[in-house]
């Protein structure tokens, strides 16, 4: 009887060693994987550095770890994706192939999480219908084995042609202007003096003497980049007359005839303006006046330099005389005249 009972208790503690060696093992083969272990029916998961990999493991003696039981097994699998990054396209690039492989040779399925970015087509075949962002994602067919690969679309680049608008006479029709955009989105034109030339819609009005620039743009959308273009419109007088100047100059502030605006001026960038009082005396003398940046406006310069230095007081109320010189087409003309300063 005794012998009996000491059978039992050496069955016994034999079993309790084997099940504390099975912990041990599969405590060990969890933590071999450098990555995530996953347990799903017979098969032991593992993601690996960036690389889906699904295998069974085996234990001493045999043994199959699955879900915390120890089972035979004949054999050990194993299955890798290998799928590889994605270069980042334009919108309107041609379709392009996908390779992702099965370490066994099974078919890859492919699916895009964003349809509005990019489609699978025929399989592996992956079409760009917008700009944007998506995940493609590569899987092993009939397993859970997946990875994903983003893909960034950027928009595409539009070009907008503008036909050149020829020289301007002031007090001619409206002119009809002509731009698009190759990607046959609407466009918007903008004058940058509404005193030269006035702009509705796609025409434009000589109304005086001067230059103009006008810009195309097109603002974009989703699928493609803003563009724009500009070119400088010239207005001249059939009359003759390069330039001229108003008769009176009133700087108060009231926005009506503040500055001494030399009408037509623009055209000819190489001039001289000088003023004088009714003594003759020189009050203002500028070079390359643009009735911008370089204008009369009530006040006079440090005199001699050309350099158009303005003093900070008012010049007196009165009557001033002007001498214009500048070139047109390499003929260097005159114009002189007056006009009353009032406050």
């Amino acid at each position: 009887m005794m012998k009996f009972i000491n059978c039992i208790f050496l069955v016994l503690a034999l079993l309790a060693w084997t099940g504390v060696q099975a912990q041990s093992n599969s405590a060990s083969v969890l933590s071999s994987s450098s990555g995530n272990a996953n347990v799903n029916g017979t098969t032991v998961e593992w993601s690996v550095g960036g690389t889906a990999v699904s295998s069974t493991s085996s234990l001493p003696g045999g043994q199959l770890l699955t879900q915390g039981f120890l089972q035979p097994i004949d054999r050990v699998i194993q299955l890798m994706l290998v799928f590889d990054p994605l270069s980042k396209k334009t919108f309107e690039d041609v379709d392009f192939q996908l390779f992702a492989q099965a370490s066994d040779g099974s078919p890859v399925e492919y699916f895009s999480t964003n349809t509005d970015v990019a489609v699978i087509l025929n399989g592996n075949t992956v079409k760009i219908v917008g700009a944007g962002t998506a995940n493609i994602r590569a899987t092993i067919k009939g397993t859970n084995i997946s990875k994903d690969q983003p893909l960034s679309v950027d928009k595409a680049t539009q070009i907008i042609t503008f036909d050149l608008i020829p020289v301007l006479y002031k007090g001619d029709p409206a002119y009809s202007m002509n731009a698009y955009s190759n990607k046959g989105l609407p466009v918007a034109f903008h004058n940058s003096n509404p005193f030269v030339v006035r702009v509705s819609g796609n025409m434009i009005t000589p109304v005086d003497l001067g230059r103009s620039t006008i810009t195309v743009n097109q603002a974009g959308n989703q699928n493609y980049k803003s563009a724009e273009v500009s070119q400088q419109v010239q207005v001249i007088s059939r009359e003759g007359d390069d330039i001229s100047v108003p008769l009176v100059v009133t700087p108060n502030g009231d926005g009506i005839n503040d500055v001494l605006v030399i009408k037509g001026i623009e055209n000819f960038p190489q001039n001289m303006v000088v003023i004088v009082n009714r003594n003759g005396t020189r009050v203002f003398d500028v070079k390359d006046y643009d009735n911008s940046e370089i204008i009369f406006q009530g006040k006079g310069t440090h005199n001699g330099s050309f350099g158009g230095r303005i003093r900070s007081e008012y010049l007196p109320a009165g009557t001033y005389f002007y001498s214009i010189s500048y070139k047109s087409n390499g003929v260097t003309k005159r114009k002189t005249g007056y006009f009353v300063l009032k406050y």
